[in-house]
């Protein structure tokens, strides 16, 4: 798999997030070290036999083939796309959801790290369903489905890993889609899916198939288990596995696609002011969404008020935006403000009190969509997205 700096969480299926978001968010571009981990099944090394792997197109639908293109073919006989795109867990920030609700999730107990932004390249997927004889006009493509599989090795709930988008997504020509063989310039590693996986730029990195070796053109979502038993945002009344079993909950709730609007804050320091009675907060972080990020914005008075930050990093439609910002606050005599989110901590040297101060962020992306500050809790702690929190010691 390559050197990694990575916090593992489970060695068998591997699971890893880097462990500093502060290092994490240091590259605009992810290293290959810090890119996260996160697998259903064994992690196959494909490397002997790459260039004979084959990926079989089939469909239900009248009009298109069933045709089979080998890597070697994909490689080489369709253009070469770049896309900078985040890939995102859907269980990002799943801890948060936990210690914000005080309720138990079922899950992985991911942090906030399972985030990667990657130079992906590779054949644009558009053009292998066209080459399999999918129709360009979009009213065609109403209403039916990608359906992706990897056959190469079993998972923990299912004989194989799958998923769907809309064919509408895999088709558009400003979608970006891919059958990805290299990120950050370099072929992909076997953990992140060599020699082929799915991207779909601004859908969470569930429905990037990893080892694809099966696309199906259908009237349905893919029935695999991670598309239909997994990945959905139950109501909070669902308590348990068996109770969204017995009550039919699966069947009743959609399958998570897009990227919500979400903002993270990695890093929070206090400067002196040139005002005694004033201390300036700074804070950095990151945001994504399923389209560009118009502003990220910071309070430190538990969203009383907002402040504008600066985005310094976002690249094309697809990335994820790098922010920092900074506000003042003004302590008083007691050494706290009523304006500050600040819970006082033990005194500290010199006899003076010393408070926490909590910074929120919240991201509006170019489409309106707001984050908002609370999220509801769900059975498996999936699409966190309350605000970013960040704390100081002041």
């Amino acid at each position: 798999m390559g050197a990694t700096d990575l916090r593992v969480l489970s060695k068998n299926p591997y699971n890893a997030e880097p462990p500093s978001l502060q290092e994490l968010t240091k590259h605009a571009i992810t290293p290959l070290r810090l890119a996260y981990a996160r697998n259903h099944s064994d992690i196959k090394d494909l490397t002997s036999g790459a260039e004979k792997y084959t990926v079989k197109i089939d469909s239900e639908i009248d009009g298109i083939k069933e045709i089979s293109i080998t890597f070697k073919d994909l490689r080489d006989s369709f253009p070469r796309k770049e896309v900078v795109a985040a890939l995102v867990c859907a269980g990002n920030r799943r801890a948060k959801m936990a210690e914000t609700t005080g309720r138990k999730v079922q899950g992985i107990n991911w942090s906030e790290g399972t985030i990667s932004n990657v130079r992906w390249a590779g054949a644009p997927l558009r053009d292998v369903l066209i080459r399999a004889g999918v129709a360009e006009d979009g009213e065609s493509l109403k209403g039916l489905h990608a359906c992706f599989a990897s056959n190469v090795a079993p998972c923990e709930q299912d004989s194989c890993y799958g998923g769907s988008i809309p064919l509408e997504k895999a088709m558009s020509e400003d979608g970006d889609a891919l059958l990805a063989y290299e990120m950050n310039g370099e072929p992909l590693t076997p953990d992140h899916g060599f020699p082929l996986r799915v991207v779909i730029p601004g859908y969470g990195g569930m429905r990037w198939v990893k080892w694809v070796d099966q696309i199906t053109i259908s009237r349905k979502e893919s029935t695999n288990f991670y598309q239909q038993k997994d990945y959905k945002i139950l109501p909070d009344s669902v308590t348990s596995k068996d109770m969204a079993d017995s009550q039919g909950w699966w069947s009743q709730v959609p399958s998570m696609q897009h990227l919500p609007c979400n903002s993270v804050v990695t890093n929070v320091r206090c400067s002196p002011s040139s005002c005694p009675d004033e201390l300036t907060v700074k804070a950095s972080g990151y945001a994504y969404s399923h389209c560009p990020v118009s502003r990220v914005e910071i309070s430190a008075d538990g969203g009383e008020t907002w402040k504008e930050t600066k985005i310094t990093y976002q690249e094309g439609e697809w990335s994820w935006a790098l922010w920092e910002g900074e506000v003042d606050i003004e302590l008083d005599e007691e050494g706290g403000n009523g304006m500050l989110a600040a819970d006082e901590l033990l005194q500290g040297k010199n006899g003076r009190r010393k408070f926490k101060v909590t910074v929120l962020s919240r991201a509006i992306d170019s489409a309106g969509n707001a984050q908002d500050t609370g999220c509801p809790w769900n059975l498996r702690g999936v699409g966190y997205c309350g605000a970013g929190e960040g704390t100081v010691e002041v």
